[in-house]
């Protein structure tokens, strides 16, 4: 094809401007004409009206609280019926202020953050009857607005021009410091950057006169317990005194076949980071070792027992006397000590090697219907945990001997998933995951429980795939798993049971006498009987077959271990409604694997489906057609 002459260029986009400009000129005619027209004309009048009226609607029921549907199936939004009841109990109102960073600055998963929260800080406020309201502030706001205005105050005084400065850390954050709420780093994916941004989200709650009470982090994989998080600080707000609860052992002693090995060291404190832990929470937690000279505390709403120890026949009576008289209880214990080592038969593998505790907390526990299972307790969903092993090599003359830490997992080493915590009860409330590493399961006496009107719930529960093993002594264990009809389906592994417990030193028993080292006297020497007479008081007991997972050298680690041991404690020592309240996530629920058979049907509905239904349809309707 011949080029194009520079002549004839002028010619082309003259033809191409002119067919342009008519086309706009028919377009604008038609636009003309068709805004003449009625129709046109009353249909913009029309939208304008139903606009006007969406808006006015919209404004007159904007301050109205009106019914809210939740169509979620957890009932993430719903709140529970224990609020009403708690919040009734306020003698004056409740000032909750959330501090929370704009959305703009929120990191992509957290921008709808600011919204759920007031949402249900909203829902709050209208079943507490105006006993409760609350307010939102952004510190970062106010603190570039506090600069702008001291910037500004200054330049005038200057003469010059004010000039927006950058966000500074101002005397609002330190105020906001003093209160406990404290900006926190989170992770922020944007595209291709990866940062860490400090943001606030925290909430304080203020009544009266009493000192406020913070939730520190309000994060949207926390949200889901959030109701429950309020509840439990509004109802501490609420009481005149701190809670009182009894922690079993107090500062660890040395036993007299022991002391011979210890001497003048002093054997570690296992529990000292959980007192810590229940301090931090607002209770007064005073400890014992339940002896004549160190007895269980007064005016306790709560006992703790970790059972890592055999009890003498007096402590068992005090505790017996404690749930007798409505004090509530928390017993948790294991049943098997374990060792893993490396097998000296096999290099490179491990050999699990157990024996039992001697606790004896059973001889008290089955009185009221229930025991901790004194065979060794092995699941198929597991943990691990790190072993140190030991090597030798030769440096010339010398011998170097070299540790290294090698992760071992064991069917003792029980891992408790989630699905598998009673997401109805207040106790899953910030759980995700257990490490139930030694534990054993929870045996219910049924006929005990219908002869004594006694319910139970069960807080958490093994796999599908458990099984037991005898354990006489220290040896070797069987590690194996069982055969099919032997496996254990869903074993308790916590239960919390509520009633009216008959006593194991009831009326006619006699108290046991406070049991002495060589040498000393009691000063209570007369044999009297138990004060333990008729039925006990209503009472609430949990029973958890692990004492180890709540140990100092475990427990700050996992963040579920805290929140079940505060759970547990909350809802027996701050009221029957909190443990109602239930933790509230939405549950991921993923597409199955399809089969073989379903993706051939699927392609079949697909692709030959629709063409088979035209086909059959046009025969049809000609068949009908030649009839008539």
């Amino acid at each position: 094809m011949d080029k194009q002459s520079p002549k004839q260029t002028p010619i082309v986009i003259g033809i191409i401007s002119a067919a342009i400009l008519g086309f706009l000129e028919g377009l604008t005619a038609l636009i003309y004409k068709i805004i003449e027209s009625k129709f046109v004309r009353n249909f913009i009048i029309g939208t304008l009206l139903l606009l006007g009226i969406v808006l006015s609607v919209n404004m007159i029921f904007d301050n109205l609280n009106l019914w809210r549907g939740d169509l979620t199936a957890e009932q993430v939004y719903k709140l529970s019926p224990s609020v009403k009841k708690i919040l009734g109990e306020l003698e004056a109102p409740i000032e909750v202020t959330y501090y929370v960073s704009s959305s703009e600055k929120m990191p992509t998963q957290w921008k709808n953050l600011e919204r759920d929260v007031i949402d249900k800080l909203k829902d709050i406020e209208v079943v507490s009857k105006g006993m409760l309201t609350y307010k939102v502030f952004d510190p970062s706001a106010e603190e570039e607005k506090e600069a702008y205005e001291e910037s500004k105050q200054e330049d005038e005084e200057d003469g010059g021009t004010p000039e927006k400065p950058a966000i500074t850390r101002k005397k609002i954050a330190e105020r906001l410091y003093e209160k406990g709420v404290i900006p926190f780093g989170v992770q922020s994916t944007e595209q291709d950057e990866f940062a860490i941004k400090r943001v606030y989200s925290s909430i304080v709650l203020s009544y009266l006169d009493r000192k406020e009470d913070v939730i520190e982090e309000v994060r949207p994989e926390t949200f889901g317990s959030l109701e429950y998080d309020i509840m439990s600080r509004i109802y501490k707000l609420i009481s005149n005194k701190r809670p009182r609860i009894g922690f079993y052992p107090s500062q660890p002693e040395i036993p007299p076949q022991m002391r011979q090995y210890y001497r003048q060291q002093t054997p570690p404190d296992m529990y000292e980071t959980t007192v810590q832990v229940l301090k931090e929470q607002g209770y007064d937690v005073v400890r014992t070792n339940i002896k004549e000279d160190d007895p269980v505390p007064e005016n306790i709403q709560t006992m703790i027992v970790m059972a890592d120890q055999p009890l003498n026949d007096r402590q068992l009576y005090e505790i017996d006397k404690l749930v007798h008289n409505g004090v509530r209880l928390i017993i948790a214990g294991n049943m098997h000590n374990y060792q893993v080592q490396p097998a000296r038969n096999a290099p490179g593998e491990f050999e699990l090697r157990g024996m039992p505790t001697q606790v004896n907390i059973n001889d008290l526990s089955k009185a009221w219907g229930f025991e901790l299972d004194s065979k060794m307790f092995m699941d198929k969903s597991t943990t691990y945990i790190q072993v140190p092993v030991y090597k030798t090599r030769s440096m010339g003359l010398f011998q170097v001997r070299e540790q290294r830490m090698e992760p071992v997992t064991k069917p003792v080493m029980i891992r408790v998933t989630g699905d598998h915590v009673n997401s109805r009860l207040s106790i899953a409330n910030g759980i995700s995951d257990l490490f139930y590493i030694y534990g054993t399961r929870i045996l219910v006496n049924e006929d005990k429980m219908e002869q004594d009107s006694l319910t139970s719930k069960t807080l958490f529960t093994s796999s599908d795939f458990s099984w037991t093993r005898e354990g006489y002594g220290y040896g070797p264990v069987d590690e194996n798993p069982p055969a099919e009809e032997n496996v254990l389906l869903r074993q308790p592994l916590a239960v919390i049971f509520q009633g009216r417990f008959e006593p194991k030193y009831g009326e006619g028993a006699t108290i046991p006498a406070w049991p002495q080292e060589p040498g000393e006297e009691s000063a209570d020497t007369a044999e009297r009987s138990s004060e333990n007479t008729g039925r006990g008081k209503e009472t609430k007991i949990i029973a958890i077959g692990n004492s180890m997972m709540f140990q100092s050298h475990i427990l700050p680690n996992v963040i579920s271990h805290k929140a079940l041991l505060i759970n547990c404690v909350d809802a027996l020592t701050l009221g029957d409604e909190l443990i109602n309240i239930r933790a509230k996530n939405l549950t991921a629920r993923r597409i199955r694997e399809t089969s073989p058979g379903e993706k051939a049907a699927a392609k079949f509905a697909t692709i030959w489906l629709v063409p088979i239904l035209f086909v059959g349809l046009g025969i049809y309707l000609n068949i009908r057609r030649k009839n008539r």
